[in-house]
Order: C-alpha cells, then structure tokens, then sequence
C-alpha cells in the first residue's frame, strides 16, 4: 500500500474521531461562508448527492411509507396523530380510568336518598291475663330515623368531589399515555433507523466480499482476506437481524401502548422529530404550576379530603327518630269495650359513645396525606423543571452537532474506503478498522437523538402539554 494510501484512510478515521468528540459550541461559534447558525436535524441533515447506502437519508427507498413492509409484514403504517387520536380513547389506561367515572356516579347516587333510614315497622300480638280471665292484645309502633344537620347535602358534596376527582385522574391518566405513545412512537422510529443503518452496513459489508472475491481470482489477494470478509458480513447480517427484532419489539410495545386492538400492528410512519430548544426554567415552573394535570388531580383530592372531613364532622349528630304508636287494651272481666291507644312519638340517641370518631380520625388523615402529596408534587414539578430543561437543549445540541458534522459524511466515507480497498490502495483489515470507526460514531448520533427524546420524554411528563408549547424562539 501506498503512503498517501495509508494517509488517506489515517486521516478519515482521525477526522471522525475528532467530530464525535468536538465541543458543540465550538463547532458552531465559526460557521463556514454559506452555511447557517441554526444546523437542520439529524434526520433531515442534507448532502451533497443522496445515496441510497445512507440510512439517514431522505431520498432513500427504506424511508416512507414503505419502511416497514419488509420489517414488519402486515403491519398498519399511521402518522403520530391518527395513534394519538385513538389512543386518547382506547388506550387500556384510559379505558380503565374512564370505567372508573362510575364509581363517583355511585358515590353521587348512594348519597342521595332524602333519608338516611328505612322506617321500621313494630307489631305485636299476644295475651292480656288476670284472675278474670284472658283477652286478646295488638300493638303496633312506626319509626322513621331523620337527619336535621343536612348531612344528605354534605354527602352529595362529597360525592361530587370524589366525581371530579376521577376526571382529574383521567385527564392524567389521558396526558400520561400521550407521552408514553410520543415516547414509544419516537423509540420506534429510531429503532427503524437503527435496522436501516444495519441493513446498509450489511450491504456494504457484501460488497467488499464481492470485491475480495474478485481480487482473489485475479491473485492481487489471498483467501485470507476473502475469509475476513466473509466473516465480516456474517457479523454485519447477525447485527442485521437483532436491529430488525429491536424494531418489531419496539412496533409491539407502540401498539400496545396505543391500544390498538389484536391482531394488527402498528408502524410509525413518520420521521424522526429534529431537535427543538425549550425556554427557561422560569417560565416552564409557571406553566406546571398552572396546568399540569397531575397538580390538577391532587387538588382535586385535597377537596374531596376536604368535603369528606366536613361531612364526617356533622354525622356525628344524634340521628332522632319520628314515630307512631297504635294499641288495642281490653282489661279481662271489662264490661266496656276494648281501649285504643295512639302515640306520636319522638326518639333521640345519646350521643355519649359513639360520636363518629373512627369516620372522623380517618377523614382527617386522608385530608392530610392529600395536602402532602399536593406539596410534594408541587415541589418535585418545580425542581425538576432546569434539570428537565437543560437536558433537552443539551441532547438537542448533540444532535445538531451530529447531523452537520457526522451524518453526512458517513456514506461518503464509506464510498471512499470501498474505492480505496477496489483499487487496492488499502488493505482489507483497514477497511473493516475504518468502517467499524464510522459505523461507530454514526450509532454514538442515533444515541444522541435517543437522549433527546429520553428528556423530551421526561419534560412532557412534567410539563403536561407537548413540548411544542414551551419552544424557544
């Protein structure tokens, strides 16, 4: 091999190390004449000559539509807002949350019975004797327990609360699984660029076997090195296969996820999000504090607390009874006819044991774990909130670093050590050195985006909205 060979294949394997571990800041505080401030995302990075070699590359056959036909048969390919669409209600999440709704129905309906008790109705029948003789005897008493505090309205309160409190969780719950879908959706998507990027290594990995194969017949090489190739693709076709399981793992779980009902699969059809830059700190504690749906949720319990607490205090009111009373009396030896008797009368228990105090300390401790909880929540959101923020505007960084500097050059590179090995300017063991190196930094660019969407991730959940509401301008 020639010196200015060797030097050619030095130096593209120095230059790519050198890119992956550049300071961002210093790759983008001097742009080239022609270029701009703001780099496009990795996924949209654009080159010179689209080559259908580049998994990343936009004019590539692999990506659309098509994308997943061979990956996944039979699987729907849908854009992100048709999954998010009937995921918002039919996720199992959601449909479970939302069956839950019927339980504060209940708790409404069981509280509205205008009295707390059914009456309760008293006969007896029996005997009147004395040495005169015996006579027949019939009483009977009608009680009817009432409420005088207007606990009834207290208890319907209550439920309501409880009612709202199942709708706040179900916002919740409705807000989580956009986020997990989001997440899943963009895990999917790198999972397809990941199995496109081992179906073109496999490709390329092909044919330098073909062209080792061809030099061997011709004598410029020995079968050693076509057994390092050979090698060399069955490795390549290995990665090819676990990528391409990774990506129906990863379709299985957005189905799932989605709610999507069996047999059918789903595929995203989309592309990876670009990387977006998010305001301050600052402004995102004000936004949670006001809007997220958890916060919502835990203020919704503190009422219900609330309302449960006040109704215990009043039903450790006496509940008084309102009756009648109607007898029949015919002493034995009477030369009258029998007496009739009838009472109104009016019970009211002592409250002198029982006063609802298990009811009550219960209440009190369910109002307090509420407020706490409400706090925590609070304070977690907030604290989080610059952790959150400075991660996705670094792994943002990251990408764009990577989607000018690496991503572009990666097929070319490629090209280059093919054309090198074909006119037998470098060995075949340098080759596979420098191939391994780009393949290398070109995995370290899909881990940077997984970063990215692993804080995009975090920052939805405590946000409560997408992060397209809080980008910077």
């Amino acid at each position: 091999m020639s010196r200015g060979s060797r030097a050619l294949v030095t130096a593209l394997v120095s230059f790519a190390g050198a890119t992956a571990s550049y300071p961002a800041h210093a790759l983008h505080a001097a742009p080239a004449r022609g270029t701009t401030t703001a780099p496009p995302p990795l996924m949209d990075a654009p080159t010179a000559k689209l080559d259908p070699l580049d998994p990343l590359d936009q004019a590539s056959p692999s990506r659309g539509q098509g994308a997943g036909d061979s990956l996944l048969p039979g699987a729907q390919m849908l854009p992100l807002d048709v999954v998010m669409r009937h995921a918002r209600d039919n996720a199992m999440r959601v449909r479970v949350a939302r069956s839950r709704l019927q339980i504060g129905d209940a708790a409404i309906a069981g509280a509205k019975p205008l009295m707390v008790d059914n009456p309760q109705l008293y006969v007896g029948a029996g005997a009147r004797w004395n040495q005169l003789g015996t006579n027949f005897e019939l009483q009977s008493t009608l009680n009817q327990p009432f409420e005088f505090g207007g606990e009834r309205g207290l208890r319907i309160k209550a439920g309501r609360r409880y009612r709202e409190l199942l709708d706040k969780e179900l916002a919740q719950i409705q807000w989580e699984t956009y986020a997990q879908v989001h997440y899943a959706y963009n895990m999917a998507l790198l999972a397809r660029a990941r199995a496109q990027t081992a179906e073109r290594t496999a490709t390329f990995s092909a044919r330098l076997l073909d062209v080792a194969s061809r030099r061997a017949q011709a004598g410029e090489i020995s079968n050693l090195r076509v057994r390092v190739a050979t090698g060399e693709l069955a490795q390549a076709r290995q990665n090819k296969l676990n990528a391409d399981l990774e990506y129906r793992l990863a379709c299985i779980h957005l189905t799932e996820m989605a709610g999507w009902p069996p047999p059918q699969l789903v595929a995203p059809a989309g592309v990876l999000e670009p990387p977006v830059r998010v305001r301050d700190a600052a402004d995102l504690i004000a936004r949670v504090q006001q809007e997220h749906p958890a916060l919502k949720a835990r203020e919704a319990a503190v009422g219900l607390g609330q309302a449960r607490t006040v109704s215990a205090q009043r039903d450790r009111l006496p509940e008084p009874q309102l009756g009648v009373y109607l007898g029949r009396e015919w002493e034995p030896g009477a030369t009258i006819n029998a007496s009739k008797i009838a009472l109104v009368m009016f019970t009211l228990p002592i409250p002198l044991w029982k006063r609802n105090q298990a009811a009550r300390a219960q209440t009190r401790a369910e109002l307090t774990v509420a407020e706490q909880e409400l706090e925590a929540t609070r304070y977690t959101l907030a604290l989080s909130a610059r952790r959150a923020v400075d991660s996705v505007n670094t792994a943002a960084e990251r990408v764009r670093t990577y989607s000018v500097e690496v991503v572009p050059r990666f097929v070319e590179n490629l090209n280059l050590l093919q054309r090198a090995f074909e006119l037998g300017e470098v060995d075949i063991l340098e080759v596979f050195v420098a191939r391994e190196n780009f393949l290398r930094i070109q995995n370290e660019a899909l881990d940077a985006y997984r970063a990215y969407y692993d804080a995009v991730y975090t920052l939805e959940s405590m946000l409560g909205s997408p992060i397209q509401t809080i980008v910077a301008g």
